[in-house]
């Protein structure tokens, strides 16, 4: 699971430095009775890693790694990397950002509620965004409703808007038992979430952001099913919380308290707590990381749809080069056979 890292109003400065780093309906044709079309189906099970990697004396990350560089191990044997790319060269993945909310009920404090009113102060971190990232809104709410807010969009100040819309808080009623009802809505969103990244050719990388406290639990049985869907489009999850959130409350004996913490550390990813003067530098951060990440790909040996435990390190040569440097990615993948791209 992630360490959960402190951005202190002073965090802003930081995102002077961020700043620096971070500088597709056919008509239809006249059919031609000369021409003919052959369509190719071609189906890969590449599995792509996104490596995340820290040097710990400047918090940032390590821009000159090669494909040489890295050793990836399938359950403890090591496989070839069949490809290679590097952030910093902007040949990686597009980015679908989806900033995530629960619905804020009333004037009750908690959740994603101290982010009210506050919404502009992401606005700057998504200018930091490559060309053809997109940002998406979603949220669940206690009474089973979830919905995907606003499509992925290369509009930035639409997104803000819409967020600050969705965010805001509303009166409604929940019958019976409103924790187990936000448990299974919670889990239908990201699942809508992971369905739009399959139905996108080529697939996006879907990184989601939860805007939110996090004082959730659920059974780790009922969690880990969603864990895999995210897994199987190699997703990560983050999150930010406003540093007045109340911490955690107690659970019930079997659940996995803190959920998204959960999922994020199962992803490759981490939670960050901000003031709302910080929000934009721990956007910025999260996104930072996105853009310098390494992607690796390698073909599993077999295809069955179950966890595989992941593991990526430097090599001997490299870890001297670069002391103390860490690598942060998933722990599991799930082989399965990508959607077929379709040549002409």
């Amino acid at each position: 699971m992630g360490a959960e890292a402190k951005i202190k109003v002073a965090g802003i400065i930081g995102l002077v430095l961020v700043s620096s780093l971070i500088s597709r309906s056919f008509a239809q044709e006249p059919r031609q009775p000369s021409t003919v079309q052959t369509a190719v189906r071609i189906q890969s099970s590449l599995v792509l890693i996104d490596v995340i990697s820290k040097d710990p004396k400047n918090g940032l990350p390590v821009r000159d790694f090669q494909k040489e560089d890295f050793r990836v191990l399938d359950d403890g044997e090591e496989v070839s990397i069949a490809s290679f790319e590097a952030g910093a060269g902007h040949n990686t993945r597009p980015v679908i950002l989806w900033l995530v909310v629960i619905c804020n009920e009333g004037e009750k404090v908690g959740g994603s509620g101290e982010f009210v009113g506050k919404e502009a102060y992401f606005r700057p971190a998504l200018d930091h965004l490559e060309e053809h990232d997109t940002v998406g809104i979603a949220h669940w709410c206690d009474n089973g409703e979830t919905q995907l807010d606003l499509l992925p969009t290369e509009d930035r100040d639409s997104s803000i808007r819409v967020l600050a819309e969705t965010i805001k808080p509303i009166s409604f009623h929940v019958g019976g038992d409103s924790d187990a009802v936000g448990e299974v809505t919670y889990r239908k969103m990201l699942r809508l979430i992971v369905q739009d990244a399959h139905r996108r050719n080529p697939q996006p990388l879907p990184v989601i952001v939860f805007l939110d406290g996090d004082n959730t639990g659920q059974p780790r049985s009922e969690l880990d099913p969603v864990v895999n869907d995210i897994l199987e489009t190699s997703g990560i999850v983050f999150g930010i919380k406003d540093e007045k959130a109340p911490s955690c409350c107690g659970l019930m004996i079997g659940e996995q308290s803190q959920i998204s913490h959960y999922v994020a550390g199962h992803t490759g990813g981490e939670y960050f707590s901000a003031p709302a003067q910080g929000y934009a530098a721990a956007l910025d951060k999260i996104l930072m990381q996105l853009h310098f990440r390494y992607e690796l790909g390698f073909i599993p040996t077999v295809i069955d749809g179950k966890r595989h435990k992941l593991k990526v390190e430097l090599t001997k040569e490299a870890r001297g080069k670069h002391k103390g440097v860490r690598l942060r990615v998933r722990r599991e993948y799930i082989p399965v056979h990508e959607q077929p791209d379709w040549v002409h």
